[in-house]
């Protein structure tokens, strides 16, 4: 019986350690990833939630005062209500998500920008920045002639 020389001895140990540490490189890319996937996804859930919800909340001092001249004129100060307690009750499923309210010039169209600053699972612990997801969602009350 013959042996096999000496200096490949140990070659298959050193592939097995090789081909585990890519694994587990790309099994923490991927989840790495779709954590931050599935947080672009729920602010962007919440900015729509939020858009939809400040659309609602009609200026009726502007709208007594001029009537309807083809838009449905929004109230800034209960847009930003709104728009605080659905970022408070948000936030409980979403740790540091922040809603920013805000009007156009007209009056009439809601944008709701969601932030939300978050550490990835694997390598957020080697380093010390939290990555910002951004979502962006407009909104306004059409109005329908019967």
């Amino acid at each position: 019986m013959s042996r096999r020389p000496a200096g490949d001895d140990g070659t298959i140990g050193i592939l097995i350690v090789g081909f585990t540490a890519i694994l587990l490189l790309l099994v923490a890319v991927v989840v790495d990833v779709s954590a931050v996937v599935l947080a672009r996804r729920g602010a962007a859930s919440a900015a729509d939630g939020a858009a939809v919800a400040a659309a609602q909340q009609l200026n009726t001092a502007e709208l007594y005062q001029n009537g309807l001249e083809g838009e449905i004129p929004l109230s800034l100060e209960k847009v930003q209500q709104v728009v605080s307690q659905y970022a408070a009750d948000a936030a409980q499923g979403q740790p540091g998500l922040q809603l920013v309210p805000s009007l156009d010039a007209a009056g009439t169209t809601a944008t709701v920008v969601a932030t939300r600053h978050m550490a990835l699972p694997f390598t957020g612990w080697l380093t010390s920045k939290d990555v910002t997801v951004t979502a962006v969602a407009r909104a306004r009350a059409p109005l329908v002639a019967p």
